[in-house]
């Protein structure tokens, strides 16, 4: 790897080798890090953290399990601090900053970003320090009292030593970064590792349980039952991902045609499936699904698709074709996140859809953020003047189902109506519904 700009094999001799860890880098080398430093390193995604070692935790004053999978705006004390940190360390690249973070007990505390590299896009490590101290060196990487503290220049031999044979994560059976991790994961998807648990989704007016959605559960043999949130960040193969989406439809749809159909007259409780766009082209993704209801008895008008918002911003016929072929078999479409790429607004008509899920972190907000009040308020309103139905994700409180109910908006989910549960659960809970 070059520095942009230098030419290949004319290197600087004042000027150190910097290593570029973005698209290209070795494979793994972020998880190398969490067993290689001693300062706070967090991995994170742009909206969520994937991974974060002791040291990150104890400056952010919380516990592992309240750090990985979370929101990364949850660790600030208010959204603008969030959209600020993010705008200058994950968009505009800023490598050195003090940032303000929210501490669980109330009040803040002061860190440096000692270090923000992109490791690929989409995925970034932050590298923490008390606000005012010196970095520490790295544990194997310092034993030359002449090299440089990681944050800042790390030598290209150092890099690939520290590599090979190293154990990445204590305790797991993640030995060799990235390529490992995905192997690990073809493997548990061939041997049956993998399962799924559902989230309800109620009416609000009625208290109907109305849907569930399908949700992705790897059963880690040393790490137990892993959300897909914690994982969705490290996967790069666009194959794996299409065959994980693949697997997910085919089991969720074998379960929803279990489901209790309820009381004649009423519309039976909807499966809601997230497609990657990797598996939209993928093939014929169309058939696939017609193949799909076929071989699961399923009425194609009880599954609905939610596709990511980025899908309204690519230009693409046989996507377009797609999903006019799915609409047309009876399938419903809906922009899941919603909110989160105010550009993509305009070609909401452009694709045949039935309706828009709001993005969970302006859900979240409303209550405690007024901004975020009036893009819901905004996002409800446009929604329902292009004929679309409008569900809310992430809802946390009485007052902000009150808030979306006197917004029309009464389909809702989250934490205030229930964890997800495991398929057994779920298909329980509906029948106790309908009793």
């Amino acid at each position: 790897m070059n520095i942009p700009g230098r030419p290949p094999g004319a290197p600087s001799p004042a000027e150190p080798f910097v290593p570029d860890l973005s698209e290209g880098a070795e494979a793994g080398v972020y998880l190398a890090l969490l067993e290689l430093i001693d300062e706070g390193l967090i991995i994170t995604g742009d909206e969520f953290i994937l991974d974060a070692n002791s040291a990150a935790c104890h400056l952010l004053g919380r516990d592992y399990r309240q750090v990985a999978g979370r929101s990364l705006s949850a660790l600030f004390p208010t959204e603008e601090a969030f959209l600020d940190v993010r705008a200058r360390l994950l968009i505009q690249g800023e490598r050195r900053s003090l940032i303000t973070v929210a501490l669980p007990e109330g009040g803040t505390r002061e860190l440096q970003v000692l270090c923000a590299p992109r490791l690929r896009p989409g995925l970034h490590a932050l590298i923490l320090s008390p606000a005012g101290t010196h970095p520490q060196r790295l544990g194997q990487l310092a034993a030359d009292p002449t090299s440089q503290h990681f944050a800042s220049h790390i030598e290209s031999s150092q890099l690939r030593s520290a590599l090979p044979g190293t154990r990445m994560l204590e305790g797991t059976a993640w030995q060799s970064g990235l390529d490992a991790f995905e192997t690990g994961l073809r493997s548990a998807l061939d041997n049956g590792n993998l399962t799924l648990h559902f989230q309800p989704l109620v009416e609000t007016r009625s208290g109907r349980l109305c849907a569930g959605e399908a949700l992705l559960r790897w059963q880690h043999p040393e790490l137990g039952l892993i959300p897909f949130g914690r994982f969705k960040g490290a996967l790069r193969d666009p194959q794996l991902i299409a065959r994980l989406g693949d697997w997910v439809l085919n089991t969720a749809c074998r379960y929803g045609r279990l489901w209790p159909a309820g009381p004649a007259g009423r519309q039976p409780p909807r499966l809601t499936v997230n497609v990657a766009t990797e598996q939209l082209l993928h093939g014929d993704f169309a058939e696939c699904v017609r193949l799909v209801l076929e071989n699961s008895n399923l009425a194609p008008d009880r599954l609905e698709l939610d596709l990511d918002e980025r899908i309204l911003e690519t230009d693409s016929p046989s996507l377009l074709q797609t999903m006019t072929t799915l609409s047309a078999m009876g399938v419903r479409l809906a922009i899941d996140d919603f909110g989160r790429g105010m550009s993509s607004i305009r070609r909401l008509k452009r694709y045949p859809l039935k309706a828009v899920k709001l993005d969970p972190d302006l859900v979240r907000g409303v209550g405690r953020d007024e901004e975020c009040e009036a893009v819901v308020e905004a996002m409800a309103g446009m929604a329902a003047t292009l004929g679309l139905e409008v569900f809310a994700r992430g809802v946390e409180t009485r007052a902000q189902q009150d808030f979306l109910c006197a917004l029309d908006c009464h389909l809702q989910q989250g934490p205030l109506f229930g964890p997800p549960l495991d398929a057994q659960a779920f298909a329980r809970s509906l029948r106790a519904a309908i009793q």
